[in-house]
């Protein structure tokens, strides 16, 4: 390895190759141009994603996504923990609350009313009916406040509860469920309907959002130094070693070597066949 790949030499040079493609407008402009052709190819596409991808795909990766996984509560915190997911939370709250808050109306403005001719008992009811329908009005109007209010105040606590849920022991089984359903809704969507997420992306500003990030890598004054550093340590960890050591018990060189073999020996036998060989192997000897 060390034959091979020299980090003085190779981190800048890579470095410099780097910070001119990145800086290099016609590149960026190559990079839209080539999104705007996969999506003129894409839009051509019919039926589900289900449809676009390989039958022998689907079952590794929905096992994939069902590999049972407890996350951790700092991380998720620090997904959940913000102003959008407070008014997310909030909203759904309120709604569901105040629907509920609604409904619950006096059993008495529900009851019907008798007729017109009533005794005295049935008089003092029809006030009472027309008094709880009173307050049921003052009621409805005082809910919404009060479910805010209380909202307000269980917002943190709704978001803990949350947070607890996720990483609880016995919601793993059903975390890994629900990913494997996510794969399984996803490859039910129609194609068409990617195509229209994509757009809503806007594919030519996010390359200029991405570039814009790749020219502040580049402009790094650090990232010479730290391509350096890691190439270094691959060569130190490496060693001695050469590559048939690094690919020992892999089996990769018993399956690609014969065909590489084959590929160098059928390319060069097409390069030594050629007029412009013959003539450098003729001016060699004489």
């Amino acid at each position: 390895m060390r034959d091979l790949v020299e980090p003085g030499w190779l981190g800048p040079r890579f470095v410099q190759g780097f910070q001119a493609s990145v800086s290099e407008e016609r590149t960026e402009a190559w990079v839209r141009s080539q999104v705007q052709v996969a999506l003129a190819r894409a839009q051509k596409e019919e039926g589900s994603l289900r449809d676009r991808v390989p039958r022998e795909l689907i079952a590794p990766v929905r096992q994939l996504a069902s590999r049972p996984y407890q996350p951790d509560r700092i991380l998720v915190r620090a997904i959940l923990d913000h102003r959008a997911m407070h008014k997310l939370l909030r909203q759904v709250l309120m709604e569901t609350l105040t629907e509920f808050g609604r409904s619950l109306k006096p059993a008495a403005q529900q009851a019907p009313r008798g007729s017109k001719k009533r005794s005295t008992f049935g008089s003092l009811m029809g006030a009472a009916q027309d008094m709880a329908t009173a307050v049921g009005g003052v009621m409805e109007k005082q809910v919404e406040g009060k479910v805010r209010e209380f909202v307000d105040g269980a917002i943190f606590r709704s978001l803990d509860l949350t947070v607890d849920k996720l990483c609880a022991d016995d919601f793993v089984p059903d975390f890994a469920e629900w990913r494997a359903g996510i794969v399984d809704n996803l490859l039910a969507v129609d194609f068409e309907k990617y195509l229209n997420e994509v757009e809503k992306l806007d594919p030519d500003g996010l390359v200029s959002e991405l570039s814009a990030i790749l020219r502040g890598l580049a402009a790094w004054e650090g990232l010479g130094d730290q391509v350096e550093s890691l190439l270094q340590a691959v060569v130190d960890e490496a060693g001695e070693s050469r590559l048939r050591d690094f690919l020992e018990g892999s089996g990769l060189e018993e399956e690609w070597r014969p065909q590489l073999e084959e590929f160098l020996v059928v390319r060069a036998k097409d390069f030594v066949s050629t007029p412009a060989f013959e003539s450098w192997l003729s001016d060699l000897e004489g």
